[in-house]
């Protein structure tokens, strides 16, 4: 044994072992064999004065919690008790319980005894087919099992997917640091892991298809005695694919020649058991190359196991390139196709249909049908929020990076206390006078242009800009409108159609005319009179349409684009040619705006601008539904004399209410200032951090707005979805929430609250350096 498992490690493990023999009335003097140590060590107790034999397992530390093995201990009771196939049975010790601990050297160490199982590993020599066909035929009882199993309270194990495989915190290391990986692997390696996720987030993990798997079920693991089969080891046991098992039972064979006549042995012993659709056979090959390059991941993080030198350390890297180029040529429409353009609610969706919270996702999914967005793989509750903090059901905290809507921070007492005070005073329409709502429209209109001194409340973001734009067209006599390419200004239906983010099939209407974000890789040098001469092109092809410019409608921080604001001023020259050809300047400040730019309260201050129409909302209530739009009063004038307008909820006292507390609160913390502050700090650090990462690729932003690039590794100007995603879900464990923006989704967005602290800043700071 070489490394770590060396014959003093043995020693060391045989003493504690010794040790708790007594446990199970088993006398000290009972002869402890080794059997097999890979990473956990068993051991074979022998009491012959008893007449006694039985398996001692000690596990390696700091991998399974108490709870994990006690669930694998359930579900080997489970199996037994319905007789679905013969495994050892776990041992209780005198006080009952199943698990018990030793320290070795510091290091708990957990201990579960089984029962002795007569019988010996099938050959693999001219009987590996047969081996194969009885493996499927397990694994179909196995699964069987597990589909209709109701789970214990408290089961726990681990999940075997794509993010635990391959996400910022893999549960078997880094197949990067495998031995003997040149460049030229790892481009193919990634190639490789892309298209993995591609083809499991495509599969999916519905309840047939993804559950309780052995996750370990080879013939090294099976013990024939004549007639009876055993299955042992059901120490990786957790939830993954179905499927997933196969490939467990091909480990270290993938690259035989048999390996075709094995798939085809094992799919007809499962299906002697249970139905196996062509989808799930379709999926097979993948989950080989996933379980093989899990492996890659195994076998470079520990090569002080005897598996891991029978396996070959650079022989097997190389054996898993050679392979993944073969998988990659079978899927080459698939590998070669471009980069897609994500939609915003795509980017952040992490749907899930299984895990702890698959209960609740199902009633949600009952409930909202196509409509509902979930966060993350694995959604999480929420149950409380306090300042810049969440609390989800299991008591884990998260700091809010993300939300934009409590600028303040949640439940902020100052908000909480208004809104609690008028709506137990009075909460109506706008149809009486009530002195709230126009001392509150007063102190909003005191943070704009005096042009703009015309303000019609609503409840949402979309309403507002729904009626900006009918504004515009009312003012200007036309109908076309210029957004930009991956712009988002809303839901309503006159919205949606300015809101190429959203759309997921067709195309924007002809009145309608998407040009590219102000990025400097499109506009190089020039972003001002490059922004200016699409615009301009836009208008042009909305006149060879016969359609009249109305508008050109942006978020002033462009943060749906991927958060766009640099050169200060830019947006001047843009705005000019719109009105030259007639048209009006729509300034969208539901997210930039309310000091969230720290230099400037609202995005269109920031370049010098006086818009014509200004929309606003999200952080106007610090959480209750409220937004705006201001305006020049003759465009009011003109539009209410053909239509009028009315909102029933839109200006209540309530409303009033919170949004004047929102504003006082800004003024009297000085939050604009801290916003300012912090900002600063924060894209300095990132900004720092970007030279020592190699996947951070720019920084970019305003104030607390901040937008991080994330590309692929040593190539950084290449977008990359994939890491950016697993950034985001590996941030999510470590207690972060923040989300994606971007043509690609593969921008880092950052909003975190107004009264952001130097902590918390540091807090996000520190769990973004383990993931970059």
């Amino acid at each position: 044994m070489a490394g770590l498992y060396n014959s003093q490690f043995v020693q060391r493990l045989t003493r504690g072992v010794k040790g708790l023999l007594p446990m199970w009335d088993v006398s000290e003097k009972a002869n402890i064999s080794l059997l097999t140590v890979s990473e956990n060590a068993t051991f074979l107790i022998q009491d012959e004065a008893r007449n006694q034999r039985f398996i001692i397992r000690v596990h390696r530390p700091n991998y399974h919690s108490k709870k994990e093995i006690l669930s694998e201990l359930m579900w080997i009771q489970s199996l037994r008790q319905q007789q679905v196939l013969n495994t050892p049975e776990p041992l209780t010790m005198t006080d009952g319980s199943l698990v018990a601990e030793f320290d070795d050297e510091g290091t708990a160490r957990y201990v579960v005894a089984f029962e002795f199982l007569p019988g010996d590993q099938p050959n693999e020599d001219e009987s590996l087919v047969a081996g194969f066909e009885l493996l499927g035929a397990t694994s179909a009882k196995l699964h069987q099992h597990a589909k209709n199993w109701t789970l214990p309270d408290g089961f726990e194990r681990k999940k075997w997917n794509f993010e635990s495989a391959f996400g910022p915190e893999p549960l078997w290391g880094d197949w990067r640091e495998a031995l003997g990986l040149d460049e030229q692997g790892k481009v193919v390696l990634e190639q490789l892991c892309q298209l993995l996720e591609s083809q499991l987030e495509a599969y999916g993990e519905g309840a047939d298809r993804f559950g309780l798997v052995h996750a370990d079920l080879r013939l090294a693991n099976l013990l024939a005695d004549g007639h009876d089969l055993g299955v042992i080891d059901f120490d990786d046991c957790g939830f993954s694919w179905f499927m997933y098992d196969f490939a467990s039972a091909v480990s270290f064979l993938e690259l035989s020649p048999l390996l075709p006549e094995l798939e085809r042995a094992w799919v007809r012993g499962y299906k002697s058991i249970s139905l196996l659709s062509a989808e799930d056979e379709a999926m097979i090959s993948t989950f080989v190359m996933f379980r093989r390059l899990l492996l890659t991941a195994w076998v470079a993080s520990h090569p002080e196991t005897e598996t891991a030198a029978e396996a070959g350390f650079d022989q097997y890297t190389q054996g898993t390139i050679e392979l993944a180029k073969r998988y990659l040529a079978e899927n080459e429409q698939q590998d070669t196709s471009p980069l897609s353009e994500k939609r915003i609610l795509d980017m952040n969706a992490f749907e899930a249909k299984s895990g702890q919270h698959k209960e609740n996702v199902t009633r949600r999914l009952d409930n909202l049908g196509a409509a509902s967005v979930l966060f993350y793989q694995e959604p999480i509750e929420m149950v409380s929020a306090q300042g810049a903090w969440m609390q989800a059901a299991d008591g884990k905290r998260y700091l809010d990076f993300y939300n934009n809507v409590p600028c303040l921070g949640h439940c902020h007492p100052s908000v909480v206390a208004a809104v609690s005070k008028q709506i137990a005073t009075l909460n109506v329409h706008t149809r009486y006078l009530v002195s709230v709502v126009d001392d509150y429209l007063e102190s909003l209109k005191a943070t704009l242009p005096e042009s703009v001194s015309n303000v019609v409340m609503t409840c949402s973001g979309s309403e507002a800009n729904d009626l900006a734009m009918r504004l515009a067209e009312q003012a200007s006599g036309g109908t076309g409108f210029i957004v930009t390419e991956d712009a988002y200004h809303g839901n309503t239906s006159l919205v949606t159609t300015v809101s190429p983010s959203i759309i997921k099939q067709g195309s924007l209407p002809d009145n309608v005319v998407a040009i590219p974000a102000p990025s400097s890789s499109v506009y190089e040098g020039d972003i001002a009179a490059g922004f200016a001469a699409k615009v301009a092109e836009a208008i042009e092809t909305l006149q060879q349409r016969g359609i009249r410019v109305a508008a050109l409608l942006v978020d002033t921080i462009f943060s749906s684009d991927g958060i766009f604001f640099e050169p200060r001023g830019f947006l001047k020259q843009a705005v000019e040619v719109v009105r030259n050809a007639g048209g009006v300047f729509i300034a969208d400040e539901v997210q930039p705006g309310f000091a969230r730019m720290g230099d400037t309260f609202w995005g269109f201050d920031f370049h010098g601008l006086t818009p014509d129409i200004v929309t606003m909302g999200k952080p106007m209530g610090n959480g209750f539904p409220m937004a705006a739009v201001a305006t020049r009063p003759d465009y009011l004038q003109s539009f209410c004399a053909d239509v009028g307008y009315f909102n029933t909820f839109g200006g209540n006292p309530v409303a009033a209410a919170a949004g004047q507390a929102v504003l006082n609160t800004i003024q009297q913390e000085n939050l604009q200032e801290n916003a300012r502050k912090m900002g600063d700090y924060l894209k300095q650090q990132l900004q720092f951090m970007a030279q020592q990462s190699s996947y951070i690729a720019d920084v970019r932003g305003q104030g607390l707005f901040l937008g991080i690039d994330i590309g692929e590794k040593d190539n950084k100007h290449n977008p990359n979805p994939t890491k950016t995603r697993h950034i985001i879900n590996g941030l999510k464990q470590a207690g972060v929430l923040i989300g994606a923006a971007g043509k690609y989704g593969a921008t880092l967005k950052l909003r975190p609250l107004l009264t952001l602290s130097r902590y918390e800043a540091d807090f996000f700071l520190d769990a973004l350096s383990k993931h970059v």
